[in-house]
């Protein structure tokens, strides 16, 4: 198995090639969880090539590194494979990760990946930054219909 990680712009981009055992897949997820934390990245590309898929991914123990990556609800974790049965097998990976908290999507292509992954709507720094109403006076404008506009000219 070969496991390539880079450092982008905004996220870690990880490319798995001839991924065969679980075990390579816990290697490969524990190597991608010390460079996620080694650079403060909370935003994960992980592409998967020529490997055979995960489906008992419970019994391998892989939800356990998600949760090693610390405080799981600030990542966002895209996953891309190269044939129907990895990205079968993903988005079960999906589904058991987002029920452990963690949001882990699937996609056809690195392309929409990487376009979510750049989409700032849903990310956790985002709604951080956002200050709450309280304590603050909220702009009151009268109504804008006035009832007296609204009814017909009597002339």
């Amino acid at each position: 198995m070969l496991c390539e990680i880079t450092v982008g712009p905004s996220y870690l981009k990880a490319d798995l090639f001839n991924r065969q055992t679980a075990e390579e897949a816990r290697d490969a997820l524990a190597a991608i969880a010390a460079e996620a934390r080694k650079h403060a990245c909370s935003q994960i590309l992980i592409s998967v090539h020529a490997s055979r898929p995960l489906f008992k991914v419970e019994q391998y123990g892989i939800p356990d590194y998600f949760k090693g990556l610390g405080e799981v609800s600030k990542y966002r974790i895209a996953l891309t494979g190269d044939s129907d049965e990895l990205r079968l097998s993903q988005q079960y990976i999906e589904l058991v990760a987002r029920r452990n908290g963690v949001d882990v999507r699937s996609f056809p292509s690195e392309r929409a990946a990487i376009s979510w992954l750049r989409d700032r709507r849903g990310s956790p720094e985002r709604r951080e930054r956002q200050q709450p109403w309280e304590g603050q006076e909220r702009r009151r404008l009268p109504s804008r219909r006035n009832v007296e506009s609204t009814r017909p000219d009597p002339a």
